[in-house]
């Protein structure tokens, strides 16, 4: 039996498949980025082609986040310092182990954009404003992260990203065992692979070699090629 779409629905169709959710990645969209190679000489590697399996899902290409515009470009691929993608896969292999995993909501973030998150978000505390110093992302040493089963979805947790409340603090005291439960796996994987947490986004870690006294160099999105949206 044939069954018969009207055009009208299948426009529908085609409409809501081509929408954002917070599930959706657009992995094959920026394998092969240009700034890929570029990034390799500034020590950066692409998470998607380092850890095949890990999920990216950076929320500021999207128009989900605390500005509500694209701060990245739709295809920005998803960098992390070498040394920080090793912890990061150390991680990645103790939740596999667990039947979790992670999931990538930003990691390196270029300088321009935290001006752009600073002028829109400041007042949220969220973002260092930088005239004090960069965000540790800018040298692609920080990771935003969420727990999520071995499909990809995401696990229960406090917040969503970018949340600034009470919930968001790293030490969760709500009344949820299966959130709290989440949140311990999630804290225990990366400190064990070598992050730390900081107070008040529990989806925030940094690398702990990262050196306060004498930081790395920040690196810019038109050193490597990423175009970035304008704000």
């Amino acid at each position: 039996m044939r069954i018969f779409i009207p055009v009208t629905a299948a426009l529908l169709l085609i409409t809501l498949t081509d929408c954002e959710t917070p599930q959706e990645e657009r992995r094959s969209a920026v394998l092969m980025h240009p700034a890929i190679d570029r990034a390799k000489a500034r020590g950066l590697v692409d998470m998607r082609t380092f850890l095949p399996d890990v999920v990216c899902d950076l929320r500021y290409a999207t128009l989900q986040n605390v500005t509500g515009k694209r701060v990245y470009p739709a295809d920005m691929p998803c960098f992390l310092n070498r040394g920080t993608a090793e912890k990061f896969k150390r991680a990645q292999i103790m939740l596999r182990s667990q039947g979790y995993g992670l999931k990538i909501w930003d990691a390196w973030r270029p300088p321009e954009s935290q001006l752009a998150l600073f002028r829109f978000g400041g007042h949220t505390g969220m973002f260092v404003d930088p005239k004090e110093c960069w965000s540790k992302h800018c040298s692609g040493m920080a990771v935003d992260v969420t727990l999520v089963d071995g499909k990809g979805f995401e696990m229960p947790l406090p917040t969503y990203f970018d949340e600034a409340s009470e919930k968001a603090h790293y030490h969760y005291h709500g009344d949820d065992p299966i959130v709290k439960r989440h949140i311990e796996i999630l804290q225990q994987a990366m400190a064990a692979a070598g992050f730390t947490t900081i107070p008040m986004e529990w989806w925030h870690f940094d690398d702990s070699n990262f050196n306060e006294d004498a930081p790395p160099p920040v690196i810019y999105a038109g050193e490597i090629g990423v175009a970035l949206p304008d704000l």
